[in-house]
C-alpha cells in the first residue's frame, strides 16, 4: 500500500464532494475518498486526519465540529483540527491583568474557552464550486 499523494487526494476529495454535499463524518470520508484511490492492483492510502487538514486548506468543505471538554491545565499551541495557529482574545482583570478567554482558529472556526474543546466529531459540507 502506498501513501496518496496531496494532488491524488485533492482530485479524490473534489470527485467526493461533488457527488456528497454533506459526509457525516471523518471516517466515512476516508471511505468515501479510498475508493477513489484504488488504481488496479495499486491502493493509496490517506490517514483520516491528513484528509480532513487537506480538505480544509484547500477550502473543498467546511467543517462542523463536535466536541467535549477537556483538560482546562492543558495549553492549545496549535489547532487541534487543521494545525494552524490560533488567534487568543484577552481581556483585562479588574486588577489590569490580560488574561487569555478564548482561542480562535481562523482557518476552520475551531474555538475553545476556558475549558478546553476537544474535537470527537467532524461533519464535511462540501462548498459550492
Amino acid at each position: 500500500m502506498k501513501v496518496a499523494t496531496r494532488e491524488q487526494v485533492i482530485r479524490a476529495l473534489k470527485k467526493v464532494f461533488e457527488e456528497n454535499r454533506i459526509v457525516s463524518s471523518q471516517k466515512r470520508l476516508r471511505e468515501l475518498v479510498s475508493s477513489y484511490l484504488k488504481k488496479g492492483e495499486e491502493v493509496y492510502h490517506v490517514s483520516e486526519g491528513r484528509l480532513r487538514k487537506i480538505a480544509i486548506k484547500e477550502k473543498l468543505a467546511t467543517v462542523e465540529i463536535y466536541s467535549r471538554e477537556g483538560n482546562p491545565e492543558k495549553i492549545l499551541a496549535k489547532c487541534p483540527v487543521c494545525g494552524s495557529n490560533l488567534d487568543e482574545i484577552k481581556n483585562l482583570t479588574i486588577w489590569g491583568e490580560e488574561v487569555t478567554i478564548e482561542y480562535v482558529c481562523q482557518t476552520c472556526g475551531y474555538w475553545s474557552g476556558k475549558r478546553k474543546r476537544i474535537p470527537t466529531k467532524y461533519v464535511f459540507h462540501a462548498l459550492s464550486r
